[in-house]
């Protein structure tokens, strides 16, 4: 079997490589791998394969080096947004599966027949340009509106697919998928109800491996699992029924940190920061050299409250103090002993002891968006 080109370790990853001063984001690839094996071995007794979702530069980790350690462990699938995602998957991994997510487009035709790329199709117009851009049976997943109302063939275009059957015949189905829009919900009526219609529509297509759970619809059980399931928050370490089982079972890949540049004595009723948030107390400030132009969100601190998300420095938490601002974030250090607030030591904004999902919720979003926010500014450092 054809390996995967190796990424080559001695290449820098960014430009700030070369600053030492720069955020950094460790990715634990042993992590990952882990993650795959807990989804794989959830879906494994319902038959199930699993595949891997790398869209978003695999959330933001860094989709070669993911993909390589998922292709090490057995995964032979993949789905990218994007078709220029697939394009660099193909490159590395010329025997994989590759779904592209997006909506077909024409200008995209020359692209998916070069790399062998799997378009997944939402409507008939764009199963007729396939269809048309291909003189032999042109390979296709076919996703079908369920729900959530994004992307998807409807009742209506299943109901012509099935009345005239010359489309499907010029179609090489790969897979019947849809997707679930509140799984990360586990009592959502939503989920049942979307289970039924794909039922339904799989219930037309036999012959062809159907797909409908992502890492949240995995958790809800085996009716949800079909021939293929598509996990892509999981692999990096989130478990999206976190708060609703008060912990996770996948384990954190993802340290989110930047180093300690200044610590300073301040006195009750100074100020800090843009808007100057005033001190209620005599307090020791850290300077940390990360900021919004990091993806470090602003709403990591809450001016009304003086209420700020607690970082981690040398196992010590520290609540962020003060307004983000583009390259910098101060933090409260006065409860931090002072030989573990040292100059250069790095400050964890999320990770093993600042859980992502507690960022989340100081920022009322989602892990999925603090992942994918980290910048190119950031060193992606993999162990």
């Amino acid at each position: 079997m054809t390996k995967p080109q190796s990424h080559s370790k001695s290449q820098p990853q960014s430009t700030s490589d070369f600053s030492g001063t720069s955020p950094r984001l460790t990715v634990d690839l042993g992590a990952v791998v882990s993650n795959f094996k807990t989804l794989r071995d959830t879906v494994g007794q319902s038959g199930s394969s699993c595949a891997g979702v790398l869209k978003a530069n695999s959330y933001g980790m860094g989709a070669e080096r993911v993909a390589e350690a998922l292709w090490a462990e057995g995964c032979k699938t993949f789905f990218a947004a994007l078709v220029g995602e697939g394009v660099k998957l193909r490159a590395l991994f010329p025997e994989a599966t590759i779904y592209v997510l997006s909506p077909y487009l024409s200008l995209d035709a020359a692209l998916l027949r070069e790399h062998h790329l799997i378009p997944c199709l939402y409507d008939l117009e764009g199963i007729d340009l396939w269809i048309a851009a291909n003189n032999t049976a042109a390979p296709a997943a076919l996703h079908f509106e369920t729900g959530i109302n994004r992307l998807g063939l409807s009742t209506q275009d299943l109901e012509q697919l099935l009345g005239n059957r010359s489309r499907l015949n010029r179609l090489d189905l790969k897979l019947v998928m849809s997707h679930l829009s509140s799984a990360d919900e586990q009592q959502s009526e939503h989920n049942q109800q979307q289970l039924e219609a794909f039922k339904r529509i799989r219930a037309e297509f036999p012959n062809a491996p159907a797909s409908l759970a992502n890492t949240a619809g995995i958790f809800l059980g085996p009716d949800y699992h079909f021939d293929l399931v598509r996990p892509g928050i999981g692999l990096y370490g989130h478990d999206p029924h976190y708060y609703e089982n008060r912990g996770s079972r996948l384990k954190p890949v993802a340290t989110f940190a930047a180093p300690l540049a200044q610590v300073k004595n301040l006195k009750a009723g100074e100020a800090v920061g843009y808007g100057a948030t005033e001190l209620d107390r005599d307090s020791t400030i850290g300077v940390i050299l990360c900021g919004y132009a990091d993806g470090v969100m602003r709403a990591l601190f809450k001016p009304d409250s003086k209420e700020g998300h607690q970082v981690s420095i040398n196992g010590h938490k520290a609540p962020i103090l003060g307004r983000v601002s583009m390259d910098m974030i101060t933090i409260d250090l006065t409860a931090v002993p002072k030989e573990a607030r040292e100059i250069g030591s790095m400050v964890e904004i999320f990770g093993n002891h600042s859980p992502v999902e507690n960022a989340a919720a100081m920022a009322g979003t989602s892990a999925y968006e603090l992942f994918t926010r980290v910048s190119g500014r950031a060193v992606r450092k993999y162990v």
